[in-house]
C-alpha cells in the first residue's frame, strides 16, 4: 500500500496542518504527537504555534526504526525548521543535484602541448587511431572518468575530434566535395589523371561522370529525380560483378568513390545512410586493383627512375606512368577516405599495420610530372625536375627536400592531413611559395 492510501484512509479532524505537510502541500491527519505522513517519512512533525522542541522527543519515539544515520539537529528551542526540499516529493528526481555542483562538476585536465611531432610517415595518415593516440595526437582535453555523468564514449573527446577535423581534415573535405565538378569540367580528380581516359573510358566511369554532371545541374525542382538517378546508378555499380582488366577495375573504384562523395556530402538523409552502408565495398574494390600496381622504390634525387634509366621517356612510357600513378593514388585515397569518415563519425580504426600498407606503399609527388600536358613536357620534367617517390615513412624526409612547386593538389591534401593547415601554410611560406 502507498503512503497516500493510508493518509486518505484516516480523515483529518478540524485541526491545523503540520508545517511539513503544509510545505509539501499534502494532506495531514493531525495525529499526535506526530502525523502519519511525517512518521512514515521520518521527518520532523511540527504544528503551528508550537515550539519545535516540544515534539522532537515524541517524534523520535514514534518514528519507525531505521539503520540510516540520523542528521544531527540544533538544540535551540526557538528554532524554526527549514522547508522540506521539493526533492522529497518529486515523482522523478535528477541523478545529480545540479544546484549543488557548481561550475566544477566536470573538472578537465589539459595535456602537455609539446607532444606534437611533425616527423612522421604517411602511413599514420591512414590510421584513425594514430591521429589521436600516435605521433599525430593533439593535447587531450577530457573529463575524469569517475566524474562523468554518462559512460565514456568510444573514441577521442568531442572537442579533440572537432579540432582534428578543423585543422587537418577540413581542407581535404573541401577539396573532395569539388571532385564531382572537376571530373565533369576537367576530366580529373587529384587521384585521377586528366588524360587517364583519353583513349577509352569504361562504362562504369561514363555513368559516374554523367551522374556528376546531373548533380551539378541539381536545383530545388529537379533534386528528387537527380538524386534518385544517382542512387540507382550507385546501387547498380555496387551490385555488378568485378571486371577483368585493370582499367575497368580502376574505373570501377573511381566511380564508387565519386558516388560515395556525392551521397555522403549532399545532405540528403537517405543518400547518406545508403552511402554509409556501402562504405565496406571500397576496400575490396581497392584490393582488386593491387595486383596490377607497380610500386616504385624511393627516388630521393633528381633524374630518371630505373624504368627510364637508359632512354628518354617515350609516349608509351608516359601513358603507362599515367595509369600506374592514377592507380597508386586512387588506392591511397580510398583508404584515406575511409579513415577520414571514421574520424568524422568518431570511430577508431582497428586495422593492423600490414593491412594498411597494402593501400599505401608509395605514390609520386611531382606537380611537374602530374601536370605535364604532353610527352615532351613529361620528358623535360622527368629529366630536369625533382620527383619524389613517397614511401611509408619517407613523407617527412621528402618534405625537408621538396619545394612548393613540387606539390600538387593531392600532395597538399596529404600535407594538411599530416601537419595541419597552419603548419602547411608556414611550410610553403618558408620556402617562398604560397598555399
Amino acid at each position: 500500500m502507498s503512503n497516500s492510501f493510508f493518509e486518505r484512509a484516516n480523515p483529518p479532524p478540524r485541526r491545523k496542518t503540520c508545517v511539513a505537510c503544509t510545505k509539501a502541500k499534502r494532506r495531514c491527519d493531525h495525529g499526535q504527537p506526530v502525523c502519519l505522513r511525517c512518521s512514515r517519512r521520518k521527518i520532523e512533525c511540527v504544528y503551528p504555534n508550537a515550539p519545535a522542541s516540544r515534539w522532537r522527543g515524541a517524534a523520535a519515539r514514534h518514528a519507525p526504526q531505521s539503520t540510516a544515520t540520523p542528521i544531527p539537529l540544533e538544540e535551540d528551542p526557538g528554532e524554526t525548521l527549514a522547508p522540506v526540499p521539493a526533492l522529497e516529493e518529486s515523482d522523478s528526481t535528477s541523478l545529480v543535484a545540479w544546484s549543488s555542483q557548481g561550475p566544477d562538476l566536470l573538472p578537465l585536465e589539459l595535456g602537455e602541448l609539446d607532444d606534437i611531432t611533425l616527423d612522421l610517415g604517411f602511413d599514420e595518415l591512414l590510421d584513425a587511431e594514430a591521429l589521436f593516440d600516435g605521433a599525430l595526437s593533439l593535447p587531450v582535453l577530457s573529463p575524469k572518468p569517475d566524474q562523468m555523468l554518462v559512460p565514456a564514449r568510444d573514441g577521442p573527446p568531442l572537442s579533440l575530434a572537432e579540432d582534428m577535423i578543423q585543422s587537418r581534415l577540413q581542407y581535404a573535405l573541401d577539396l573532395i566535395k569539388t571532385t564531382p565538378s572537376t571530373m565533369v569540367t576537367g576530366n580529373q580528380t587529384p587521384w585521377s589523371h586528366p588524360l587517364l581516359y583519353q583513349a577509352h573510358m569504361p562504362r562504369e566511369m561514363q555513368d559516374a561522370q554523367a551522374c556528376c554532371a546531373l548533380y551539378m545541374a541539381k536545383n530545388q525542382y529537379n533534386a528528387p529525380v537527380i538524386l534518385r538517378t544517382i542512387q540507382a546508378r550507385a546501387h547498380e555499380l555496387l551490385a555488378s560483378p568485378l571486371p577483368k582488366s585493370r582499367l575497368d577495375i580502376l574505373a570501377r573504384l573511381q566511380a564508387i568513390l565519386l558516388y560515395q562523395i556525392i551521397r555522403l556530402f549532399d545532405g540528403d538523409i537517405s543518400l547518406r545512410a545508403s552511402a554509409q552502408n556501402s562504405l565496406s565495398a571500397l576496400e575490396p574494390a581497392a584490393l582488386a586493383l593491387v595486383p596490377f600496381v607497380k610500386w616504385e622504390s624511393s627516388q630521393p634525387v633528381t633524374g630518371p627512375s630505373e624504368d627510364f634509366s637508359n632512354s628518354c621517356p617515350n609516349k608509351d612510357a608516359w601513358r603507362e606512368w599515367i595509369v600506374q600513378e592514377s592507380m597508386r593514388r586512387t588506392i591511397f585515397f580510398a583508404r584515406f577516405f575511409l579513415v577520414a569518415h571514421q574520424v568524422l563519425v568518431g570511430q577508431v580504426s582497428t586495422t593492423g599495420c600490414e593491412e594498411r600498407y597494402v593501400f599505401c606503399r608509395s605514390w609520386t609527388m611531382s606537380a611537374h610530372l602530374w601536370n605535364a600536358a604532353d610527352v615532351v613536357g613529361f620528358a623535360v620534367a622527368w629529366r630536369e625536375r625533382h620527383h619524389f617517390v613517397v614511401e611509408k615513412e619517407a613523407f617527412a624526409e621528402v618534405l625537408r627536400v621538396a619545394g612548393p612547386e613540387d606539390v600538387d593538389a593531392f600532395g597538399r591534401m596529404l600535407m594538411v592531413g599530416a601537419l595541419g593547415i597552419e603548419d602547411t601554410k608556414l611550410w610553403f611560406y618558408n620556402r617562398g611559395g604560397s598555399f
